[in-house]
């Protein structure tokens, strides 16, 4: 300890204990706003639409209002937005069959949508990731990527 001063000791550390705290908020920001995300996986094509798929993270799918799910942004084509009635993102071994089930509906406001891909349970070998567009004409595409 250092020279007391007025009866007291001199608690320097403190003062620097202080600034980092008030860093941590910093950090915390710039970690945030830059997010890094894995690439995006190979561009298909759905008739007069081209998509490419992106998860958000590596993580492995996880439980949401008790679904198992995981999140993905797709890259529609330019213009492409415009064409989409509606597109949705699935996962299993065959083209999904078009019902009234809203889970996996595409949702946003540019040609990168994004949406929650329920699981039905964990992945296996032979599950494929599938989108269904249907357009405002009334053509129904599907295509599909492996899940690694």
């Amino acid at each position: 300890m250092r020279a007391k001063q007025g009866g007291r000791p001199r608690r320097y550390w403190l003062y620097w204990l202080n600034s980092l705290i008030l860093l941590l908020p910093v950090w915390y920001l710039y970690d945030a706003m830059t997010p890094v995300f894995p690439s995006e996986w190979p561009e298909q094509t759905l008739g007069p639409i081209t998509a490419a798929p992106t998860p958000v993270n590596d993580e492995p799918p996880y439980w949401h209002h008790g679904e198992l799910v995981k999140d993905f942004g797709i890259r529609l084509c330019e213009g492409c937005l415009s064409r989409v009635r509606l597109a949705r993102l699935s996962v299993s071994k065959r083209p999904p069959e078009p019902d009234a089930d809203v889970s996996g509906i595409l949702h946003g406001h540019s040609d990168m949508q994004e949406v929650h891909v329920p699981y039905l349970q964990p992945p296996e070998q032979a599950d494929l990731l599938w989108l269904t567009v249907q357009t405002w004409s009334g053509e129904t595409y599907s295509t599909s990527w492996r899940i690694d």
